[in-house]
């Protein structure tokens, strides 16, 4: 046990023996343990080690997705509650206004015009001249031919003066105004090769004349119904004439009688039609004074 045992004694890596005694005390060189207390303290001050906290995300990240995993299942449910809110609004105002307005109509009371004093007379005017029935406003188809033109003037007596020549050679002119203008139409025709027989007679008797055609628009006049159905079947007879160039006097009569009684105008036309239906005039002639006639009678009715 009195053997001396080494000691070994490791400063900065470095190892140091040292014999210990027999008493037990270990024996270090005072010298070389300052130079390597001096040693570590020099490296610790060169070796500065920055201090880090390590923080633990686990916790962070993971409450972070709880939220969004908890706002993902619920979106749904919340834009549809904001949905039927919407809708639901909607189809309240719309319902409210068809009740509204089914209960307006169900128990409004309708105004009633109260008549003054000079509406109430002419409803007992019209109650009064309730023979002559309602009358309404109806269109009157066109008319259409070829005519023979005498001459165009400004004034009646012109062409009446310009008549008397043709009045000679056995027609019966007629003077048309039309657009502040007078025209004097000598006789009509179907068409213009209808009237060149007459075209050559005149001319042969120097007197010029030449064909153009004719028409009276259509019009709108306020008739009764009876009117109206009566000058509808005066036309059709008319052009029926035309077409065949004769005049079926029986049927003529027959529309004459069936006239309708109460217009003045009218009564003034059907007793002209009475008079050139007597005459010794062509049907040709006969046929333009009636257009001439009607035309006058719808034109002082408009």
């Amino acid at each position: 046990m009195s053997a001396k045992k080494q000691v070994v004694v490791r400063l900065d890596g470095k190892a140091k023996r040292e014999n210990t005694k027999k008493s037990g005390h270990i024996q270090v060189n005072k010298g070389n343990v300052r130079e390597e207390i001096a040693a570590t303290e020099e490296t610790s001050h060169n070796q500065i080690h920055t201090f880090a906290r390590n923080y633990d995300t686990s916790s962070l990240s993971s409450s972070k997705a709880k939220k969004q995993t908890t706002f993902h299942m619920f979106k749904p449910i919340i834009i549809a509650i904001i949905s039927a809110l919407i809708i639901g609004s909607i189809m309240g105002v719309v319902l409210l206004n068809i009740i509204v307005n089914f209960d307006n109509n169900w128990n409004g009371t309708p105004a009633v015009a109260m008549p003054i004093e000079g509406e109430e007379k002419g409803k007992d005017d019209n109650q009064g001249n309730a023979s002559t029935g309602d009358t309404s406003p109806y269109m009157l188809d066109s008319m259409f031919a070829f005519v023979l033109q005498g001459g165009v003037f400004s004034s009646t007596a012109n062409a009446e003066a310009e008549s008397g020549k043709f009045v000679e050679q056995g027609y019966a002119p007629v003077i048309w105004e039309k657009d502040n203008q007078f025209y004097l139409l000598v006789t009509m025709g179907r068409s213009k090769e209808d009237l060149q027989s007459d075209i050559n007679s005149l001319k042969e008797k120097g007197i010029e004349v030449y064909a153009k055609d004719w028409q009276t628009s259509e019009k709108e006049i306020v008739l009764t119904k009876e009117e109206y159905d009566w000058i509808v079947s005066f036309q059709e007879q008319w052009n029926l004439s035309l077409e065949n160039g004769i005049l079926e006097k029986e049927t003529w009569n027959a529309l004459i009688e069936q006239a309708p009684k109460g217009s003045t105008e009218l009564n003034s036309f059907v007793t002209q039609m009475e008079e050139l239906f007597t005459s010794n005039n062509n049907t040709e002639i006969v046929l333009l004074h009636l257009w001439n006639s009607l035309d006058s009678v719808l034109s002082s009715g408009q």
